[in-house]
Formats: C-alpha cells, sequence, structure tokens
C-alpha cells in the first residue's frame, strides 16, 4: 500500500538530512557521533538532489533506486546505533530514525509527478 507521495517523501528526505547534520552541532557532540550523523545527513541530502521526484535538482536516480537507498539508509542507521556510542539523549532517535526510512521507503508511491516514464 504505496500512500505517500512522493512530493512529501521529497520534503521529509530533505528534513532528515537538516536534522542528521543540525543535531551533533546543537547537541555538541564528538568523534564518531559527530561524524556518523554529519556524514549521514549529507548522504540523504544529496541523493535526494540527484532523484527524479518533485524536489530533486538533478533529475538523474529513479524513484525506485531512491528508495532502495532509503532501505540502506534506514539499515545503516540502525547498525549506527549498536556500534556508534551516542548520548543517551539520542540514542533512541538514530534507530527510530532507521526504522522511519525503511517504513517510508516501502509506503512511498514509485511514480512522480513530471517525471520520465
Amino acid at each position: 500500500m504505496r500512500i505517500i507521495p512522493t512530493r512529501l517523501h521529497g520534503i521529509l528526505d530533505y528534513l532528515v538530512g537538516l536534522i542528521l547534520i543540525a543535531l551533533p552541532i546543537a547537541l555538541p557532540l564528538q568523534g564518531a557521533a559527530f561524524m556518523t550523523l554529519i556524514c549521514l545527513g549529507l548522504f540523504a541530502i544529496l541523493y535526494s538532489l540527484f532523484t527524479d521526484y518533485e524536489l530533486g535538482v538533478i533529475r538523474f536516480l529513479r524513484i525506485r533506486f531512491h528508495l532502495a537507498l532509503d532501505v540502506l539508509f534506514g539499515l545503516v542507521m540502525l547498525a549506527a546505533s549498536r556500534i556508534v556510542d551516542f548520548p543517551p539523549a539520542i540514542h533512541w532517535l538514530v534507530p527510530a530514525i532507521g526504522i522511519l526510512a525503511i517504513i517510508l521507503a516501502f509506503i512511498t508511491q514509485v511514480r512522480a509527478t513530471g517525471t520520465a516514464p
């Protein structure tokens, strides 16, 4: 059941990327926790910019490939929550974002408005 439109998915992509970049700066984190969140945030924004959907800038990646990257992103977030020592204030947030990314990948529509067939 794919109920989330790609436009909303795109907004969430950029929002999650920005949150992941802002968290280590706001908290302030150091070391592996800092680098993990910054890199994952940049990765999410980067592949969103290259996706062929309404909010993509350089429409290169098909939405189905983007959704596969979302699943990979979610799995990496889940793994990072077990490997990296995040502070207690956000330790729950990292796997929660990973789980939500995976769920979102499976409930997002696979055809964006005005994109290549």
